[in-house]
């Protein structure tokens, strides 16, 4: 069953079970108060029967004729209810009972019935139970008689408490039936709200799963709705992303073995052939092919384990002033020999981080060598090392040609070179800030650049700074 459906049905059902409980209570109390109301109007009429009773046995002293004042000529055991008016003081008339049919009996002070509007019981005596239920006629303290008033029905006639009772019911069952026409027309409409976008993000999921990357829903609505929309379209960019990235991975992948693998073979082949002699500095050429290999797919484990956030660190608090001057003299032969300046800017001579040292030395180590590879000759490169609120920054710049700002988002995706045919003759793979990126952010910390076209270009990066710091 659609989930379109089973709303609209159990929406359906929460007000049917609504509207039945509450025409139940309204049907009830409105019986309970209306017959109340009932006993109510016949109790104060039964008194007014009295009243006049008393009136008429203390004027006449009996009973004496007191049937005659009914006038009520008998047709087939039915009566009329009518009397005639008394003057009581008040100057109300008894006039008819209700729906005239309401039955007055009278009995004297010992049960014997002296007056009945339908003439059928005269002469008859009162149960206890019936005197009971009557009212007693009391003159100078002795209870002379019982007044009894009951209402009859006719055979097929409703009564009037009968009549209003079914007008209440029908008023309530049709109510009824209109909220659960207007429910059910809500929940159609509220069931469509909810499950039209999710049908489409149904659709949108089953496609993207199918290999469409480009999958992107467009749906106004409720806040709820809106957010998973946001989330999906999310979620597709990412894939897409990653799936270009895959794609980019193993096409990169694939042309870095290319070269190496060529020469590897084409040197080989003709070793076997007997084109090229076993000299030793063919061999030293195929062991640096094959370095050169396993640094590649050794770069490309580490970049997966740190993006896969599962790279191990060795953490160690240590110096990191003292760590950047090991690679700067690293590096100090090469600097000298390409007439470039290399300068190191610190606050002082100590300031401890915890952390992996040989990962962090190798991220100095990426951008150092990128920063010396782009310098030109006279050029300079310059490491400023600063600590501030809870983190030191890093920062290698130079003076090298600096990069596009269209390059600039890419700079730190494996395998991008923004001057490919420069860099691939330069030599590296186009691993390094990647690498340092991962690096970096597994002792979570940050990495970004800053460069404009002709101006040099300065990458930082911050890691969380250790309260150790000795001044000795």
């Amino acid at each position: 069953m659609k989930l379109r459906t089973r709303l609209s049905l159990a929406f359906i059902m929460v007000v049917l079970l609504a509207v039945a409980t509450l025409a139940v209570a309204v049907g009830w109390a409105t019986r309970t108060f209306f017959h109340g109301y009932l006993d109510e109007v016949a109790g104060k009429r039964q008194q007014v029967w009295a009243d006049f009773f008393t009136a008429y046995y203390r004027d006449r002293g009996d009973w004496t004729g007191v049937q005659e004042l009914f006038n009520t000529p008998w047709h087939g055991g039915r009566g009329q209810g009518m009397v005639r008016g008394q003057g009581m003081g008040r100057g109300q008339g008894l006039g008819w009972g209700r729906t005239g049919l309401e039955r007055v009996i009278l009995a004297d002070s010992s049960s014997l019935v002296v007056a009945d509007t339908y003439g059928l019981r005269l002469g008859e005596r009162l149960s206890e139970q019936e005197l009971a239920q009557g009212t007693a006629i009391i003159v100078d303290g002795q209870r002379v008689g019982t007044l009894w008033l009951t209402t009859t029905t006719p055979p097929g006639v409703l009564s009037q408490e009968d009549l209003f009772t079914r007008s209440v019911t029908v008023a309530i069952i049709l109510a009824g039936i209109a909220v659960l026409i207007l429910a059910g027309l809500a929940g159609f409409f509220l069931a469509r709200r909810i499950a039209g976008p999710l049908s489409k993000l149904t659709k949108a999921v089953h496609r993207l799963a199918a290999g469409g990357w480009e999958q992107r829903l467009v749906l106004t609505g409720d806040e709820e709705i809106v957010q998973l929309v946001t989330a999906f379209n999310d979620m597709a960019a990412r894939l897409e992303k990653y799936e270009a990235m895959r794609r980019n991975l193993v096409a990169d992948v694939a042309h870095e073995l290319r070269t190496p693998l060529t020469v590897l073979r084409g040197q080989l082949e003709s070793l076997q052939a007997g084109a090229l002699e076993a000299k030793p500095e063919v061999i030293m050429s195929l062991h640096d092919e094959i370095l050169r290999l396993s640094r590649l797919v050794h770069d490309l484990q580490e970049l997966s384990l740190a993006e896969a956030k599962k790279l191990p660190l060795h953490q160690e608090t240590f110096n990191l002033v003292e760590a950047v001057q090991k690679v700067l003299n690293f590096f100090q032969v090469e600097a000298e020999g390409k007439n470039i300046a290399l300068t190191l800017n610190t606050e002082g001579q100590e300031i401890q981080v915890k952390g992996d040292r040989d990962r962090l030395t190798q991220v100095l180590i990426n951008l150092l060598g990128n920063a010396l590879r782009y310098t030109p000759p006279q050029g300079q490169v310059g490491v400023t090392i600063k600590e501030k609120s809870g983190e030191v920054s890093v920062s290698v710049a130079d003076t090298g040609p600096g990069i596009a700002a269209a390059d600039l988002p890419y700079v730190f995706e494996r395998f991008y070179r923004p001057d490919k045919s420069r860099s691939r003759a330069q030599g590296g793979a186009g691993l390094g800030l990647a690498i340092a990126k991962g690096f970096v952010e597994a002792h979570e910390g940050r990495i970004w650049v800053e460069s404009q076209p002709g101006q040099g270009t300065r990458f930082t990066f911050t890691i969380p700074v250790t309260r150790h710091n000795s001044s000795s």
